[in-house]
């Protein structure tokens, strides 16, 4: 008779447990709907750890650095090329048999490979815009945004990343020319991007340089 006394108790006690359970399901999967719901940019770029060599991150997904790892926590390091605008450089102005080293690639004119703008730079050989400075990879200005679309272009044209998605040659034509028409800013309607030299720039660095997670 004791032992049935305490039966309703015991149940009691466990029912309480699994209606606790399952609020916390259900409020646990509505915080998860929520985040969802109100963080659109990046949900696509990847279902796991991103590795030191990974997708390109097109434009609209990316919007900053400081999104995108909020939304890559457990990565170490991200890029999509193994090269950088530094290896183009160094490539373009190493010497050769009576002459400085032009690899085809970069033989050949900024209209050639990005497409006819107003740019003055248009006509320029990609070997010419490589070495620009004398001293380097320029990291301001129209210039900049020139010698990183130049180095992430021919990374993608020349098999230096190993998952470019969506960022093809025809993509990085289409930045330049939007560049270009608005004034040196690149404007994607309805993303919220409406970025300066510099920030396009800092886009073009992600695919190419590592950044801790």
């Amino acid at each position: 008779m004791e032992h049935n006394s305490q039966e309703p108790e015991q149940r009691s006690a466990r029912d309480e447990a699994a209606s606790a359970l399952q609020a916390k399901g259900l409020a646990r999967r509505k915080l998860l709907r929520t985040g969802a719901s109100a963080a659109p940019v990046l949900l696509t770029l990847a279902s796991g750890p991103v590795s030191a060599t990974t997708s390109c991150v097109v434009a609209s997904s990316f919007v900053s650095v400081t999104t995108f790892k909020s939304r890559n926590p457990t990565s170490t390091s991200v890029k999509c090329t193994s090269r950088n605008c530094e290896d183009w450089y160094s490539q373009a102005c190493l010497p050769a048999t009576g002459s400085p080293c032009r690899p085809d690639c970069m033989n050949v004119s900024v209209s050639t490979l990005l497409g006819t703008t107003t740019s003055t730079y248009k006509n320029w050989m990609l070997y010419d815009v490589m070495k620009n400075s004398g001293s380097g990879v320029t990291t301001s200005g129209e210039m900049g945004v020139l010698q990183h679309l130049v180095s992430m272009c021919l990374n993608v044209t020349q098999g230096f990343a190993s998952s470019p998605g969506s960022v093809s040659k025809t993509y990085l034509q289409s930045i330049w020319t939007n560049y270009k028409a608005n004034a040196n800013t690149y404007v994607l309607a309805g993303s919220g991007i409406n970025w300066d030299s510099a920030q396009l720039i800092t886009w073009l660095r992600v695919q190419m340089y590592p950044i801790s997670i």
